[in-house]
Order: C-alpha cells, then structure tokens, then sequence
C-alpha cells in the first residue's frame, strides 16, 4: 500500500571539498623566468654589468615564485588527504538510505521512497508518481501540514497492477486556502551502493545516480524502525 506521511530525520552533513589546485602555469612562469636570468647574466655587457639593485631584485622574485609553487604543492597535498579521509569514512554510508535534494528515486522489490517540504501549511496536495516515459501511474493526496512529510509508494498504478523497477519521478502541487501555489521541495531516497572520488568531489553511488556527499541531507539504517 502507498502512504504518504509527515516525519521528520537527522540531518547529517559533511564539509564541501575543495577543488584541486592547478600549478602547471606557475611552474611554467617559474622555469621560463629562470632561463631569461640565466641567459641575461650570460650574455651581460662586461662594460656594463647588471646593476646589483636589479639583480638583488630579480632575485627576490625568483625566491617569491618558488615559495608560491612549493605552497600551492602543500596545499594540494593537504586537498587530497582530506579527500581520501572523506572517502574512508563515507564508506560506513554503503548500504544505509540517504536522503537528497531530488525528485527521482528507484523502485525496487515494490518500494520507491522520498519526501517532500510544504512552506506552508496548504489546503490541498497533489502528489503524482510518474514513469520514465513522462506518464502519471499513481495519483495521491499528500498531508498538507507546514513541513517534511513521506511518500511510499508500493508499485502500484491506479487501477492495482504492479509495475515494473525502474526510475520514477515525484511530483507534488500545493495550494493555499485561495487557491494559489505554495513552494514545495522533494528529496529523493535511496540506498548507497557505491563509493568513488570525481574531481576531487566524494560521490555516493545510488540505484538513482551519483549523489555528492555535500548534497547528502540525511542519512539512516533501512533497518531501524520508523515512525
């Protein structure tokens, strides 16, 4: 049987990751400066050498370019630690069911999960399950209080017959006592089978498609009771 009900979760979040650091232009701009001071130095007028002032600054600059590209070099490297510790300790998610920013989920063994946000309390809402080809298989009346509410949907059209896994997307619709719409969002839920690292950014393998981890807004145990 499908449900629709109010419940509420804990959120877990993980902090964003950085984005890696690029020092092929810098190392470029640092080899190319060395070999102008080197070919100016070799080929300085002897009448007229290079005038330590210049020289002692040319110098400076050198010591600068090379302190930043040892920089950005630590700075990468500490970027892909902190990468490699989120994706050992995302790994405990394997298994557990996420819930994300999304209106697509997977059936699977006939159930298909997500959940909804209403800004305001409404008087009436509209949910609507549809298939891959854009078509509406279940309609259903959703709780209209201000709020996180759940939709469970068993597989079933309108009419009972069971229908095959597969991706399917939620719609809702609310509207107030007037009958003008009111904001709603919709979270996917679906389980972790996966775990990999793309660009630098930890990303959470799901029947749904890659989630990433920052994205992640709560996450619980398919076997712990719910309410």
């Amino acid at each position: 049987m499908t449900a629709v009900t109010s419940a509420t979760s804990t959120t877990s979040r993980t902090g964003s990751t950085s984005s890696a650091v690029n020092n092929a232009e810098l190392a470029g701009n640092f080899t190319e400066f060395l070999q102008l001071l080197t070919t100016k130095l070799q080929n300085q007028d002897p009448l007229s050498p290079l005038d330590p002032t210049q020289f002692t600054t040319q110098l400076a600059q050198f010591s600068e370019v090379e302190q930043a590209i040892n920089t950005n070099t630590k700075l990468q490297s500490l970027i892909d630690a902190q990468s490699s510790g989120q994706m050992a300790s995302s790994v405990s998610y394997l298994g557990k069911i996420i819930d994300a920013p999304g209106d697509k989920s997977a059936l699977s063994q006939g159930s298909a999960h997500w959940s909804y946000n209403v800004a305001s309390n409404a008087k009436e809402v509209a949910v609507a399950i549809v298939n891959s080809q854009g078509q509406v298989v279940r309609l259903l009346s959703g709780p209209t209080a201000q709020g996180v509410h759940q939709v469970v949907w068993d597989g079933t059209d309108d009419a009972g017959n069971t229908l095959p896994d597969g991706i399917y997307q939620l719609q809702v619709a609310a509207r107030d006592q007037s009958g003008n719409p009111i904001s709603v969002t919709t979270n996917s839920q679906t389980a972790v089978t996966g775990v990999s690292l793309q660009g630098g950014q930890v990303m959470l393998e799901t029947a749904s498609g890659p989630v990433a981890l920052t994205n992640v807004a709560s996450v619980r145990d398919p076997n712990a009771s719910t309410n």
